[in-house]
């Protein structure tokens, strides 16, 4: 069977050196910031495949807020090239990730089952980001400023990541397969559209895909432009449609789960 392309294949290398490097992280945890606990989770337990875009996931318990950000400047220095981390202090993970760290649930090993686990959890996310997007709409002046504008911003780009995650854990899971090169964001949602041979239905229909392109590019936008170049004309469009397109996507992946 040829090699499919596009196909980011699992680099042994690289997760050994990621398992090193998460202990070395770990370690300096502890010595330097006395925190109480430090839990590794994510794909480098087996909670998932890990391949060339997996990074380091650490929770840690007991490091002040004060310290986090020099904490995390400093475990990044002992990062080998070609790995990030993830560094998440445990009163801010969501409760399902406490709860798998601390053993009261276990991710399946049927990757069926464990997207369908991913997808909700990810979904939590994307409606706590709506409502409140819809609280600040609610109660927004005519002429909002630039941080709230930034702000509104920001929660439209975090809702478009959030939707991305999704995509990515299909295509991981289920395709085991992932889009590379520089236009792999543009190339996962319209995978998205279609069926991966005889190993999943199509996530999305057409229609929708093209209103979650508008999404995609402001986030890119977003990412690269200063905050006083936004404008609420802009943004607002957007802002207003958080809630159909949160109630829209979940149908559809609904749709594509019943069909899994």
């Amino acid at each position: 069977m040829g090699e499919i392309k596009g196909i980011i294949p699992m680099d042994i290398g690289l997760a050994e050196k990621a398992k090193t490097a998460a202990n070395a992280c770990i370690d300096r945890l502890k010595e330097r910031y006395q925190v109480r606990e430090v839990y590794l989770c994510g794909s480098l337990t087996g909670e998932g495949p890990f391949h060339a875009r997996s990074d380091i996931d650490l929770v840690v318990e007991g490091l002040a807020p004060k310290d986090y950000i020099e904490a995390l400047c400093e475990l990044w220095s002992l990062l080998p090239e070609g790995l990030e981390l993830d560094l998440i202090r445990i009163e801010n993970a969501p409760l399902g990730l406490i709860r798998r760290i601390r053993g009261e649930g276990k991710m399946p090993g049927d990757p069926k089952e464990a997207i369908k686990i991913e997808i909700q959890n990810e979904l939590q996310n994307l409606e706590r980001l709506a409502k409140e997007v819809k609280s600040y709409l609610a109660k927004a002046p005519p002429d909002p400023g630039y941080l709230e504008i930034s702000g509104v911003g920001k929660l439209i780009h975090d809702f478009y990541n959030g939707i991305e995650q999704i995509f990515e854990r299909v295509a991981v899971r289920i395709d085991d397969d992932l889009p590379q090169g520089s236009h792999w964001h543009t190339d996962l949602l319209h995978r998205m559209e279609m069926a991966w041979g005889e190993k999943r239905p199509a996530v999305l229909n057409h229609s929708f895909a093209l209103e979650l392109q508008k999404y995609l590019r402001f986030r890119h936008l977003f990412r690269h432009s200063y905050g006083y170049e936004l404008l609420w004309e802009e943004i607002q469009p957007l802002a207003k449609r958080l809630s159909g397109i949160l109630k829209e996507i979940r149908q559809q992946l609904q749709q594509f789960l019943a069909k899994l």
